[in-house]
């Protein structure tokens, strides 16, 4: 890392992978995830593969809700 924060990951790398990430904060340590050229289509793909198409959007807002929930209540409750 460079003094204004940046990451260099290399020509080989960046040619596999590209070159912008999403980065995942995780406890002690982040990951950087290739960020697809389509997002939509690749958010679409990722949810194929979950199994959430058998789901609602409906559904899926409560059961988003109901996780965001418990996550909030280990940590501040």
């Amino acid at each position: 890392m460079d003094s204004r924060g940046r990451v260099t990951i290399g020509e080989k790398l960046a040619k596999r992978y590209g070159r912008k990430f999403i980065v995942v904060p995780m406890h002690s340590d982040i990951v950087l995830v290739p960020r697809p050229k389509d997002p939509i289509k690749g958010l679409m793909e990722w949810g194929k593969k979950a199994g959430l198409s058998r789901y609602s959007v409906k559904q899926l807002r409560k059961m988003a809700e109901e996780q965001a929930l418990l996550e909030i209540s280990k940590k501040y409750g």
